[in-house]
C-alpha cells in the first residue's frame, strides 16, 4: 500500500505532533503486525523466564526468598533477556522506519524486515558499545544539569523530561546518520550534534510532547481493563500472603510483567516514529534535496 506522507520537510513543534498522528493512522496496523510477527519467539522466551523467576520467589514462607542467590542469578538473566528484547525490537522498529521512508509503501513483510536487520546487526552492536562510552563521558555534566533543573519551580520535572528527550533524540539521530552512511561511528555523535544543535530545544520539546501524549493514550487504553481485573481479583480470588505462591498467582505475576514489557515496547515503537520524523526534518534542514538525489543514484547509503 502506498503511503501519502512527506518525510522530508521542515516542521515546527506543532507540526511534529500532527505529522506523528498522521503517520500513525496510516501504518499502525501494518506496523504492529509486522514487528510482532517476528518477535513472537523472543517474547515467548521472555515470558518463560518471567514465569520461571516467579516460581523461585516465595511470599508466604518465613524465610525471605529474595536472599536466595538463585533468585538474584535468575533475576540477572531475566534483566539481560529483557534488555536484549527491547534492543532487538527497537532495532526492528528502526529498520521498519527506514524501509517505510525509502519505499514509500508498506509492501514489505516481517521476513523482509528481519533480513535487513540481520544484515546490519554489526552496526547495532558497535553503536551500542559506542553509546555506552559516550554516556560515561557525558554522565557527570548530565548529572549536574539534572540537579540544577530539578530545583527550578514548576518547570523542573518537565525540564528533566525534555533533557532526556534531547539525549534520546541525539543518540537516535546519531545512529541513523551512521546507519545510512552519512557519518562514521567515530564522528557520528559530534557531527549529529552539530546538525541538530540549532533546533535542539525545539526538537526536544516536540519529542517530549509526543512521548507524553503516547504514554497517556496507552494508560487510558489499559486503565479500565486493569481496573476491572483488579476488582475481580480482589473480590473473588481472595488475595493473601500465600496467593502468589499458587499457580494462579504465578500466572498473574507473569502476565502482569509481560504486559508491562509490551507497553514499554509500544512506547519505544512510538518513539521511533516520532524521532524518525525529526531525524528526517533535521537531515533535510542540513542537506536538502542534493543529498537525496545522490543517494537515489547510488541506490541508498549503507
Amino acid at each position: 500500500m502506498e503511503i501519502n506522507f512527506e518525510f522530508q520537510k521542515e516542521r515546527k513543534v506543532g507540526d511534529f505532533l500532527q505529522s506523528f498522528i498522521d503517520l500513525l493512522k496510516i501504518i499502525l496496523g501494518h506496523f504492529v503486525r509486522t514487528v510482532f510477527s517476528i518477535s513472537i519467539i523472543p517474547l515467548s522466551i521472555t515470558t518463560i523466564l518471567y514465569y520461571f523467576l516467579s516460581t523461585k520467589i516465595t511470599f508466604s514462607s518465613e524465610s525471605n526468598s529474595f536472599e536466595d542467590f538463585n533468585v538474584y542469578l535468575w533475576g540477572g538473566v531475566l534483566s539481560v533477556a529483557v534488555l536484549l528484547l527491547v534492543l532487538y525490537m527497537y532495532g526492528i522498529c528502526i529498520e521498519y522506519f527506514i524501509l517505510l521512508k525509502n519505499q514509500k509503501n508498506t509492501d514489505f513483510t516481517g521476513r523482509d524486515l528481519l533480513t535487513v536487520f540481520r544484515s546490519h546487526i554489526g552496526m547495532y552492536v558497535k553503536f551500542f558499545f559506542a553509546s555506552l562510552l559516550v554516556m560515561i563521558i557525558i554522565g557527570i555534566p548530565l548529572g549536574i544539569a539534572m540537579f540544577i533543573i530539578m530545583f527550578i519551580p514548576l518547570f523542573g520535572s518537565f525540564g528533566i523530561g525534555i533533557l532526556f528527550s534531547i539525549i534520546g533524540l541525539w543518540f537516535f539521530c546519531s545512529f541513523l546518520f551512521y546507519r545510512e552512511g552519512y557519518f562514521s561511528l567515530s564522528t557520528t555523535f559530534s557531527e549529529t550534534f552539530n546538525v541538530i544543535r540549532k533546533n535542539v530545544i525545539q526538537y526536544g520539546i516536540a519529542t517530549y510532547i509526543v512521548s507524553f501524549i503516547f504514554q497517556v493514550v496507552i494508560m487510558m487504553l489499559t486503565f479500565i481493563p486493569a481496573l476491572i481485573i483488579g476488582l475481580i481479583s480482589y473480590n473473588f480470588l481472595e488475595f493473601d500472603s500465600s496467593f502468589f505462591d499458587g499457580s494462579l498467582g504465578k500466572m498473574l505475576m507473569t502476565l502482569g510483567a509481560l504486559l508491562v514489557t509490551i507497553l514499554t515496547i509500544f512506547l519505544y515503537m512510538g518513539s521511533v516514529l516520532a524521532n524518525g520524523i525529526i531525524y528526517e526534518t533535521a537531515k533535510d534542514f542540513k542537506y536538502g534535496d542534493r543529498i537525496y538525489a545522490m543517494i537515489a543514484k547510488l541506490g541508498g547509503g549503507q
